[in-house]
């Protein structure tokens, strides 16, 4: 007779539970109790009475608080994760109560069966540090002091994770999105859905053959193709007012779920969108926008940069570090969502320093001119400016006898500087966050090449199109290691894995990220000019 050790496995809990429960409630009230204790357990290492679980590693090492969260190792989604060679298994309950053959952290190894985990064998490896087969686990897992009640708890937890393939996943096609705005320039718009359609229509002429291996696949063979889905990519275009976008993106997502946002250019507004997939738990990653939203409390959304934010952390550490000046004088554009943004961030950060800061609202060039000579060079002067009104100010700079120390942002002025007088030079900075200009072709010469071999090339929508490639390459290798398990969860968790070996990098000489880190370009160029019309970096590329 075949057993059913999960079936066991909820009998087993259904019966101590009761225990725990009162005539009144009924079975929904129990699993209710039980999964809630479960989760703050696998999410934040509490006990039923609101305490921190203490355990022991290593034989007899007492430790206790963060470091013995289970997510932080088996992950958001339970399916695990790896570290040099150190594997951390799956917990999810469709993996954890099923027998599996677990591969070893020295290939090339044979892997190991295992049988199916029942409470019983569950709370000795626990409690005891001993898996499924009656061996020892890994001495770096905690051997946890829990009750009853907080493994029965744990048990139905681990048996919603990564239960079912989340939406926008059919047995033949996986469903993406990108998303634009009407307001966008239609050149923009096309130049980034030009990339999608041609990336998604080669993608799946190469792989036209694997429908039909996936139908029929050799057993040792299986893991390989039934995982394969055709690609299929819908824009999703905002019209109108920002307060009218969340009703048009939860109509989009009705009328076709996705399994992941990718990419998209919404320049400002962005905090509707990462508020949507935040709430719908979609994973949306790498948009081009210089306002995203900073929380750390977030999980599924990715950026390439804290765009104006980032703009500022990297202003505000040149100034500490190099300039030996008393305060900071700011001007800000508060027509511009951008440089109100960037404003804010640096004056928070000077701030922490001890610098005194002072603004400057700038509503027409001439007004700023008559500012300029009040200054002097114990205070820097930071533009947050586009370059009509960047221009008149640095022009009155020119023509002071003291000049003070000046700071642009290329995201606010650009990287041209044919108008700025050549005897600024040594007065003036640029603030440089992605690869510079005159190494930029060479960084993108793959994507170039391969938009030049489709036709779609746009010299001027350069950097618009190389994020987009970026996103869509991420995404494909990632589709590739979750070999078939479509969780979201599980997806993004493939990605922050993966992020620091890829060989691409889109616009930025680096690349990196960690668990739960929701940026992966943090580094800094500062650059002056060039003598030719343009910059020069006069820094290596500074990473915090």
């Amino acid at each position: 007779m075949k057993i059913n050790f999960k079936r066991l496995a909820y009998l087993s809990f259904f019966i101590t539970a009761s225990l725990y429960s009162t005539l009144s409630m009924n079975d929904a009230d129990i699993d209710s109790r039980a999964y809630t204790l479960g989760k703050q357990f696998y999410t934040e290492g509490l006990q039923p009475n609101g305490k921190l679980v203490k355990a022991t590693i290593q034989g007899d090492i007492t430790v206790e608080g963060d470091q013995l969260i289970c997510e932080t190792c088996h992950r958001k989604s339970g399916m695990g994760s790896t570290e040099g060679q150190q594997v951390v298994p799956a917990v999810a309950g469709n993996v954890l109560f099923k027998p599996l053959k677990i591969p070893v952290s020295k290939p090339p190894e044979p892997p190991v069966f295992r049988e199916g985990y029942t409470r019983e064998t569950l709370m000795t490896a626990i409690r005891d540090g001993i898996d499924a087969n009656g061996k020892p686990l890994d001495p770096f897992m905690p051997r946890y002091d829990i009750d009853d009640e907080t493994l029965d708890g744990l048990m139905v937890y681990l048996d919603t994770l990564s239960q079912t393939a989340s939406p926008g996943v059919t047995e033949d096609t996986i469903h993406f999105a990108t998303i634009v705005l009407s307001s966008n320039s239609m050149e923009k718009n096309k130049a980034l859905q030009d990339v999608m359609e041609q990336y998604v229509l080669q993608k799946n002429i190469e792989t036209r053959y694997e429908s039909k291996r996936a139908k029929n696949a050799p057993w040792h063979k299986e893991w390989l193709f039934k995982p394969y889905r055709k690609w299929q990519i819908h824009t999703w275009e905002l019209r109108g007012e920002k307060e009218s976008w969340p009703g048009q993106l939860a109509d989009y997502y009705q009328k076709q779920p996705v399994f992941a946002l990718i990419n998209g250019i919404v320049p400002s507004g962005w905090e509707l969108v990462h508020e949507f997939c935040e709430r719908e738990t979609i994973p949306c990653l790498f948009p081009t926008t210089s306002l995203p939203v900073i929380d750390e409390t977030d999980f599924y959304t990715i950026y390439l940069t804290k765009g104006a934010v980032h703009e500022a952390e990297a202003v505000a550490s040149y100034i500490t570090k190099t300039l030996s000046v008393k305060s900071v004088i700011q001007f800000i554009d508060k027509s511009s969502q951008l440089s109100l943004a960037s404003a804010d961030s640096l004056r928070k950060e000077l701030e922490k320093n001890g610098l005194v800061v002072n603004d400057v609202v700038v509503r027409d060039p001439s007004d700023s001119s008559q500012l300029l000579p009040e200054l002097d060079s114990e205070r820097a002067v930071v533009l947050w400016l586009d370059r009509g009104k960047s221009d008149q100010l640095i022009n009155g700079a020119s023509q002071q006898k003291n000049r003070p120390p000046i700071i642009l942002s290329t995201l606010h002025y650009g990287h041209d500087s044919s108008r700025i007088p050549n005897d600024l030079a040594n007065s003036l900075v640029f603030v440089h966050t992605s690869e510079m200009p005159d190494k930029t072709n060479r960084l993108l010469m793959h994507s170039t090449g391969w938009f030049r071999a489709k036709r779609i090339y746009d010299p001027n929508a350069k950097e618009i199109q190389a994020n987009a490639y970026f996103a869509l390459k991420v995404v494909g290798d990632a589709v590739k290691h979750i070999r078939g398990y479509f969780y979201r969860d599980y997806f993004i968790e493939k990605i922050e894995h993966m992020i620091d070996d890829l060989p691409y990098t889109s616009i930025y000489p680096r690349v990196s990220m960690a668990p739960d880190q929701r940026f992966v370009s943090r580094g800094y160029y500062i650059a002056k000019l060039d003598g030719k019309g343009g910059i020069r970096n006069i820094t290596e590329w500074i990473a915090p």
